[in-house]
Formats: C-alpha cells, structure tokens, sequence
C-alpha cells in the first residue's frame, strides 16, 4: 500500500499535523500548506492567482501542479489534466493516486468558512473562495471516487463527509 497525505490549508491544518506525516508517507503540499512542509514530494496548486503571487514557491525542489489552462507561463508548473475548476485539495488527491497512491489521507480539508485557513485570510491581492463554491467543492470530492484508493479524511470537524474519517496518528499506523 502506497499512502499519501494530502496537506491542505484549512484552520486544522498544523505544524504538528505536517510533522506528524513527515517520513512516514509521501506528501502532497497544498497551495501555502508548502510552509509547514518545504519537504512535501508535490506542491499543487489550482489557483493562477496563488502561483503568481508566491513566486518564492517556484524554488520548491519537487513537481509542482497546476490545473490551470495558462499554466504553461509559470515556470516550473506542469499542467494536470483535471476538469477546469477543480479544487486544490481534490487536485492533489488526484496527483497523488496518478503517482501511485493507494490510500489518501486528507489533512486540512475543512470547508467549513470561505476564507479561514489555518495561516489565517490571504493577503487583499488573492481573493477568498466564495461560501458556494465550497458546496461545489464538497460536490467535487463526492464524485471522485478512485478504483482501488481508500480515501480517509483526516481533518477533526471537517464539513466533508463523502468519505470514511479517521484520526491521522491511527491511519497512520495501519
């Protein structure tokens, strides 16, 4: 079994959490998620916005991911074939089983409050996720259903429940 965590950027996100994943399995950085995690095997990004503004990302030593149609203008980001508006936390899922993964270990993903992430809002320059596309995002999840792949939200409180929850630490060890 190859099992990946997926480091998003929801309020339950954490250092602990990133630490707790470090060496134990792959890692796919979502978005600022890279902070916690400058070790992450991925960073993935759905957001032109977000790629444009962090520029300092683009030293991250690992295959960096992007859904965008315009990727090809930001150095270093390979295009993942994934329907145009996919979000950044089912886009690394996605990346993670094309890379192998059999179990997938959601951290972050709370999509409760449009905006809250565990950094705190983005700075005025990025825009926050309206609450309807959150419902969307949910949507999105539920439909992404991977052949052989067990999917485990690992986020305390999530708003996601399409898939089994779980508690890191236990997952972690099975």
């Amino acid at each position: 079994m190859t099992t990946w965590a997926v480091l998003a950027t929801g309020p339950s996100m954490s250092q602990a959490v990133a630490d707790a994943v470090r060496g134990r399995c792959k890692v796919a950085a979502v978005s600022d998620s890279i902070r916690l995690a400058p070790w992450a095997d991925v960073l993935v990004s759905a957001d032109r916005a977000w790629w444009d503004f962090h520029g300092e990302t683009l030293d991250f030593a690992g295959p960096r991911y992007g859904v965008m149609p315009d990727f090809h203008q930001i150095k270093g980001v390979e295009r993942f074939k994934a329907p145009s508006g996919t979000n950044s936390g089912l886009l690394a899922a996605m990346v993670a089983v094309s890379l192998g993964a059999t179990k997938v270990l959601l951290c972050g993903v709370d999509l409760h409050s449009p905006g809250d992430h565990f950094f705190g809002r983005h700075p005025a320059e990025l825009k926050s996720t309206p609450a309807k596309r959150l419902e969307v995002f949910k949507e999105q999840f539920a439909r992404y259903r991977p052949k052989g792949v067990e999917i485990v939200n690992c986020s305390p409180n999530s708003a996601l429940r399409c898939y089994r929850m779980g508690v890191l630490e236990e997952e972690l060890a099975r």
